[in-house]
């Protein structure tokens, strides 16, 4: 059973509660490759207009050598946003099983934002918004919108 899929086919199978330090410590059945965050000031979430794929997502990337899941959201929040949030929090593994038939996991990050910084627009990003989850702004990823209910 799956929580969602995407309309490239992605399915988001499951978001398993466990703590950051268990991540490390297990021995995972799928390569843990990427991190995401979702981050939110007073005003709404917040998202990046990617140019590469067309569309609003959240903040996140691939996980380098020697970094962990934490400093990969951290440091891809700050390159494709110039945002830092506080209080981040550890949500939980994502499990995807990818259209191209490869099954991988993520982790999940929460965090606020109290001071907005001024959007330096980049390769990756051409913009954000603190959405508020109402206003139409065009289309956002499916598992994106589903990861936004775990803030």
């Amino acid at each position: 059973m799956s929580i969602c899929v995407n309309k490239n086919g992605d399915i988001f199978e499951e978001l398993i509660k466990i703590s950051e330090n268990d991540v490390l410590k297990n021995k995972l059945d799928y390569p843990l490759t990427h991190a995401l965050i979702v981050a939110k000031n007073e005003i709404g979430f917040l998202l990046m207009y990617n140019t590469w794929k067309n569309k609003w997502e959240l903040a996140g990337g691939i996980i380098e050598n020697d970094e962990t899941m934490r400093e990969c959201a951290e440091r891809e929040m700050l390159e494709e946003t110039n945002q830092i949030a506080e209080d981040i929090k550890f949500i939980g593994l994502m499990k995807f099983k990818l259209k191209n038939g490869k099954t991988e996991y993520g982790g999940l990050f929460a965090g606020n934002i109290s001071n907005e910084r001024q959007f330096i627009k980049n390769d990756e990003s051409e913009k954000i918004i603190f959405w508020n989850g109402i206003d139409n702004i065009g289309y956002i990823d499916e598992i994106d919108q589903k990861l936004l209910g775990y803030y």
